[in-house]
């Protein structure tokens, strides 16, 4: 919201200063681990200055909750990602590979039960969701029940 209030109001206008700065202290505030609080007073304000210019062509609009879902997940991944440890992206990038070889070893497996599979899909969409937001207790819950499916199933 913060470029389409800058793009619309123009290089030198006063708001749209002030939306880059209001982006950039949303920014500083997920890096010093953040002020919940502060983060959504700036989210009112400039959906307050998007609203003012809702009749434009290209306004962006309130997403619907799985595509803010899916914003906010990938915002999170891009900013967190930059600031982990060698070691946290080290386990990240490791449980992401069990993921994915317990995952295909099922998806390859055939006459396997509707139930079975969509149980598959969904620990395996519960554990990349886990690992992007970081929770590393809920992603080896759903490591180790895609690996019980795999043992128990794909055999």
């Amino acid at each position: 919201m913060a470029a389409f209030v800058g793009a619309c109001r123009g290089r030198d206008d006063e708001r749209a200063r002030e939306a880059r700065e209001l982006a950039a202290r949303v920014c500083a505030l997920a890096y010093d681990g953040g002020d919940l609080e502060a983060a959504e007073d700036v989210v009112l304000t400039l959906e307050e200055w998007a609203d003012e210019l809702v009749d434009h062509p290209y306004h962006p609009g309130v997403p619907r909750p799985d595509e803010a879902d899916r914003l906010t997940r990938d915002h999170l991944k891009d900013v967190l990602r930059d600031e982990l440890t060698t070691p946290a992206r080290d386990w990240m990038s490791g449980t992401q590979l069990s993921l994915d070889v317990d995952f295909n070893a099922l998806r390859r497996t055939r006459g396997l039960d509707r139930r079975i599979r969509e149980d598959a899909f969904y620990a395996y969409g519960r554990g990349t969701m886990a690992l992007d937001l970081g929770h590393r207790a809920a992603a080896r819950r759903e490591v180790a029940r895609l690996r019980e499916l795999r043992d128990t199933y794909a055999s």
